[in-house]
């Protein structure tokens, strides 16, 4: 293992990061390696969808266009054991901004899943 940066690590964020930025964050977080600076958390992204176009799946359609169907096929866990999803990562220095004042995060969207916890996995905290 080589480290390429021991040196200190600020990690920038708002409530639009979302997906991999989010689980960086977290992960720098989680390990101590950096500080997250920015809005009060990140989007709350913690699942993936995918989209199923129903008009590909029935066969003769006449009716145009029959919609889709949005599933749930994964859920993102913390090292920590923790879930990204609606709680996002929480800053370390809080700074406002705009987006603090618009509902966008996954909690803003319709039925979003829950937010729950697993066990923590064993992991050592960066020492540098």
């Amino acid at each position: 293992e080589r480290i390429q940066w021991d040196g200190p690590l600020v990690l920038l964020v708002n409530e639009l990061s979302a997906s991999a930025s989010e689980i960086l964050a977290a992960a720098m977080q989680d390990y101590k390696r950096g500080v997250v600076i920015g809005s009060k958390q990140t989007f709350g992204k913690g699942t993936v969808q995918n989209l199923w176009s129903l008009s590909d799946i029935i066969r003769n359609n006449e009716h145009g266009d029959l919609g889709a169907l949005k599933v749930t096929t994964q859920k993102f866990y913390r090292i920590n054991g923790g879930s990204t999803q609606l709680e996002g990562v929480k800053s370390d220095v809080v700074v406002p901004d705009k987006y603090s004042y618009i509902d966008l995060g996954e909690r803003d969207q319709q039925n979003p899943l829950a937010w729950d916890k697993i066990s923590p996995a064993d992991y050592n905290a960066w020492d540098g």
